[in-house]
């Protein structure tokens, strides 16, 4: 449906994304208006509609591009060396929502994910699926699971669990600070059952 019309992903693409992702966080996806994101890219409408048929095809590209830089960099930290499993953890779940709540009211956090989830729910879906495959790996290596796993829960368990915390918090809290106490106190009690996790 709206991957019908859109060109080239080179860094036009990408900074029309970046354009219309800023634009989006700050009005919300019904406010958004393609005059407003042609604006911010510093392009005309009319460019901007020979790179995307319309709004939705856009906010396709959108999505798809900003998911696409969060996987590329929860799957660095989830691989880079020297960090508890808490530490990775918290960075993982601070690259999901740091964008949309330094520039997003929490209204308007509540309407792009339900827009996410309703209008692009495949896409949607293979992101939270990836996501959780990396939050899945880092449990499963920490200390943490044997305890865990002996009352019956999986990595992939508390990784589904932490992500539907992540997802309550981030449509309530009111700053990028309150999010990350309340994530750190989910992800502490994950990784209390660990001697080497927190």
């Amino acid at each position: 449906m709206a991957e019908a019309k859109t060109v080239s992903r080179g860094p036009r693409h990408q900074s029309l994304c970046d354009a219309a992702a800023q634009v989006v966080y700050r009005f919300g996806y019904r406010k958004a208006s393609m005059e407003a994101i042609a604006a911010a890219a510093g392009v005309s409408r009319q460019t901007l509609y020979l790179q995307f048929e319309n709004k939705e095809a856009l906010f396709h590209a959108t999505l798809e591009h900003i998911t696409s830089r969060m996987l590329v960099e929860v799957r660095a930290i989830a691989n880079r060396p020297g960090k508890s499993t808490a530490q990775t953890l918290l960075a993982i779940f601070e690259v999901l929502c740091r964008d949309t709540l330094e520039q997003s009211s929490r209204a308007n956090r509540v309407e792009l994910l339900e827009t996410a989830r309703t209008q692009e729910a495949e896409l949607f879906s293979r992101f939270e699926k990836a996501l959780r495959a990396v939050v899945t790996g880092v449990l499963a290596k920490s200390d943490t699971m044997r305890a865990w796993e002996r009352d019956g829960f999986s990595a992939r368990d508390l990784a589904s669990h932490l992500l539907d915390v992540s997802s309550g918090v981030k449509s309530s809290a009111e700053s990028l600070q309150e999010y990350r106490t309340r994530m750190s106190l989910a992800i502490r009690i994950i990784c209390a059952r660990g001697s080497s996790g927190s």
